[in-house]
This record gives C-alpha cells, structure tokens and sequence, in this order.
C-alpha cells in the first residue's frame, strides 16, 4: 500500500502501547501519524492541525472518546471542513457500535485492530487517490512468517503466549519485541495493584485495571490471561466480589508468571 505524504492521520488513545502499535500500522502504509493521549490533547492539535482522518479511543480518562467527539464536531465546524472520526473501542462494546454510528461515527473498530481492517478504514476514508492497496493475502502471511522468523526461539516456549496473534496486531517483529517489553514491564506493578485494590475491596477501580490487562494481554497474544482478565471486568461490573475473590488469585498467578517468562526480554534489549 502507498499513500502520498498529504495523507495524515491523529491516532487518540491514552495507553501508550496501543498508540505505538496503531503508529507503526500507519506507517506501515505510509500514513504520517500524530498522538495525542487524551481528549484534552487530541482537542488542541485539531485546532493547530489538519487532519484527514482522526482514530478515537471510546474510554479514556478525562474527556472520554463520546465527550472528545462532541467537542470535534464543533472544531470542524468553525473550520467549514468535515472530518471523519473512527471510534477504536474493545470487544465488549461491540454490542454499541450502531450507537456510535448514529452519534455520528464514521466507523468503529475493534481492538486489537487487525491490520487488514485498519487498511480497508484507509482506503476508504482518505483523500481519494492517495492510497493504492497492492498487497494480497499471501503476500501478508509470507510477511507474518518472515517477522515471526525473526523473533528469539525462546519466546516460542512462553506458555499461553499465542506468537502469531501478537504478531498479527503488530504488524513486526521489532513492534511485537518492544510491546512485549512494555507489557513484562508491566507485569510487577499492576500486579500489585490489583491485589491492593481487591483487599480494599474498590471494586470500581479493580474494574479498570483488569480492563486495562485485558486489552494488553490481548494486544501481545497472552489470550488465556486476555479472557480471565475479561471475566473479572464483566464480575467487576456486576460487583459480584464472590466471583472476583474466586477467581483473581489465578488471574493474578498467570500474569505474574509473565514477569518470569518474559525476563529474557532485558538481555534482548541490552544486547
């Protein structure tokens, strides 16, 4: 795929790690990217900026996606322009996306985004013109299997770390290496947390971290973590603390073995 330079894109999303993967699929196509990590940011460089197209995360801190897109409307309003809008969301919000839609809405994507979806967003959303796609399906899985070949053989005997998953939503090897590395760094701290908030029974907050670990695990392909992860959201919003208690202190064994599997990850990075 090729785009022309005056193709460019403002990626909002308030977890960096989402926002480095979304990077490197732009560029990947040839789409320059700005970040902006919340709605307060991504209000401000519209304002300085132009835009062909904006990719809005739905829940963040502050000024949420809805909130952020509201205000959008108004910019591009006073600027006599129309922009369009992808609302990226999770899995759980699936069930919404008519609603997003009829807010006004050009798309909603799901994460972790496939590749293959976000071009077709691309394609379908930039100046006319300014993208060409010539990259078949075999094409994609010789690339996958040339970046998976480049990864470290020890990875391949992580458990419950599903290589080509992670590969898929990062597009390379070098992007995979570098969100594992942040999702390892991760691992000690959340960890943690969550066990903290759990003893302190803030079933509110304890909700959005395991939210936060669900998109995460899933984004590198630790998609048995991914699931439990999602389990105790969906309990977290039924406040059912049976449930959590249950059932965490398996969650939390399966993300702290990470810490230890993943532990190679430093040598890589020094070498």
């Amino acid at each position: 795929m090729e785009t022309k330079p005056q193709s460019r894109v403002l990626i909002v999303d308030d977890m960096r790690v989402n926002r480095m993967i979304l990077s490197s699929l732009l560029a990947s196509n040839g789409v320059l990217a700005d970040l902006a990590e919340s709605g307060e940011e991504c209000l401000a460089l519209c304002r300085e900026n132009r835009y062909d197209l904006i990719l809005l995360d739905h829940r963040m801190p502050g000024i949420d996606g809805v909130d952020t897109f509201v205000q959008l409307k108004e910019i591009f309003k006073e600027q006599g322009r129309e922009v369009p809008v992808v609302c990226h969301t999770v899995e759980a919000a699936r069930d919404n996306i008519n609603l997003y839609k009829a807010a006004g809405f050009a798309e909603v994507l799901i994460k972790p985004i496939q590749p293959q979806r976000l071009s077709e967003v691309l394609m379908t959303y930039l100046p006319e013109g300014s993208v060409e796609d010539h990259r078949k399906r075999d094409d994609e899985e010789m690339k996958l299997k040339e970046e998976l070949a480049k990864l470290p053989d020890w990875l391949s005997g992580v458990p419950g770390l599903d290589l080509s998953f992670g590969m898929g939503n990062c597009e390379t090897a070098d992007d995979y290496m570098d969100a594992l590395a942040v999702f390892e760094a991760s691992v000690v701290g959340k960890a943690d947390e969550i066990e903290k908030l759990l003893d302190e029974e803030d079933i509110s907050h304890y909700t959005l971290k395991v939210h936060s670990l669900k998109s995460m695990a899933r984004l590198v392909g630790a998609l048995g973590l991914s699931e439990i992860a999602a389990e105790m959201e969906a309990a977290g919003k039924e406040n059912n603390l049976r449930l959590i208690r249950e059932k965490t202190p398996k969650l939390l064994s399966m993300y702290r073995s990470y810490a230890e599997h993943l532990a190679p990850l430093a040598e890589e990075g020094d070498a």
